[in-house]
């Protein structure tokens, strides 16, 4: 997705900046004239980043934070303008009062939120003007806000469990990798280096190390030189697209890795599916959203013709039966929900069945990561302190 900006204007009204979040230009130019839009200059693609110190400003933007605190004040009536008012005078850190202050200010200037929030890209994550947008023209802004809250709060609560359940086994893992190196680069090399003083020909088993040390010393920079240059030389052959298309297909035939991902991809696809339909907006429109939160291209082309089997009178549930992707329950699930009415709220229940899946194949995961690191790590020693072992008694052997 990317951001352009155009001098645009309505019938009868004077010319004003607008900036659409599009894939291409064309597209970008067929929503602009879907809000009845007259484009009058190109005015270039917006970065995402702002140059300079922009990276460092972001993070100490708070999302959630905002988002939490705008969701009560939209519930309670209180006007847009207002709400931003009082948050940015309750705001703490100048950072996040600043940024609210200028989406302020584009309320005075005419602008609309879902607009603002587009020009702040690289802050806000893809779905989040989409949502806004779709408040504001089904007039449930408030109702949105809220369930992005509720959204965004659900995320974080996975994010942290993923870190702090990681944390543990990255420490384990940085200690192995940490010892093997220390092995066979220092402690293997000084050892044979004995063998060498003394004028004796290396028993079998300090070959075998020596061996493996020669891998690390020379094996594992030639990997990491080979990977990064055959990756630059695929994205200029083959084009960044293309590669990121690859790399998507790829990871998702990684065993337990491309489940996972998939599972939390339909995770957040259902999510955003509940949000929407739960606040009344058009279902095409629901579709276009939803499918646009996916980030891997490969699961974003399952959904391709989603769009056009609505068109053709289709239910919801057939459209996402044509998926791979789908479970089969989460098929007759959402088949109850439009008998019953409560597409909505099943989607909501679907999702949590999802992420609930997902934190415990999590847990489980690293729960037998430890273990098997700690054997690696185990059988790694018992190989160097066996072969050392011998290598000695043969040393003693020829002595005596």
């Amino acid at each position: 997705m990317g951001l352009f900006k155009y001098l645009a204007a309505e019938t009868g009204a004077a010319p004003r900046e607008v900036v659409i979040e599009a894939d291409t230009a064309a597209e970008a130019l067929i929503r602009l004239r879907r809000r009845n839009l007259f484009p009058i200059r190109d005015l270039g693609e917006v970065s995402a980043v702002q140059p300079g110190a922009f990276q460092w400003r972001r993070k100490r933007i708070d999302v959630f934070g905002f988002t939490n605190q705008l969701a009560p004040l939209l519930t309670s009536h209180i006007p847009l303008e207002r709400a931003l008012m009082i948050i940015a005078e309750s705001s703490e850190h100048p950072d996040q009062k600043e940024f609210v202050s200028s989406l302020r200010q584009g309320l005075h200037e005419g602008k609309k939120f879902s607009q603002l929030i587009r020009s702040h890209g690289a802050v806000f994550p893809g779905y989040y003007a989409n949502l806004v947008e779709s408040g504001e023209e089904s007039g449930c802004l408030p109702e949105v806000v809220t369930e992005l809250r509720r959204f965004l709060r659900e995320t974080r609560e996975t994010r942290d469990f993923i870190i702090s359940s990681s944390i543990y086994p990255a420490v384990v893992l940085a200690v192995v990798i940490c010892v093997v190196i220390l092995l066979f680069l220092v402690f293997v090399p000084r050892f044979s280096g004995i063998f060498q003083d003394m004028g004796r020909e290396l028993p079998g088993s300090m070959v075998l190390l020596n061996t493996l040390s020669s891998g690390f010393r020379w094996g594992l920079p030639l990997l990491l030189f080979a990977g990064v240059g055959g990756w630059l030389l695929a994205s200029r052959l083959l084009g960044r697209e293309r590669l990121a298309a690859w790399r998507d297909r790829v990871v998702l035939k990684i065993p337990f890795l491309g489940g996972l991902l998939t599972t939390m991809e339909m995770c957040r696809f259902i999510q955003t599916l509940s949000i929407l339909i739960s606040n009344h907006v058009e279902i095409i429109r629901t579709v276009k959203i939803a499918t646009r939160v996916l980030q891997n291209r490969e699961l974003r082309g399952e959904f391709a013709d989603l769009e056009r089997s609505l068109k053709g009178g289709h239910k919801l549930s057939a459209g996402l039966a044509r998926s791979r992707s789908i479970p089969r329950a989460v098929i007759q699930m959402v088949r109850v929900g439009e008998e019953s009415g409560t597409v909505g709220e099943m989607l909501r229940e679907i999702a949590a069945q999802l992420e609930e899946g997902v934190r415990l194949r999590i847990k489980r995961a690293l729960s037998l990561f430890e273990p098997l690191v700690i054997i690696v790590l185990a059988l790694v020693v018992l190989l160097v302190v066996v072969s050392i072992f011998l290598a000695i008694m043969e040393l003693n052997s020829v002595n005596t």
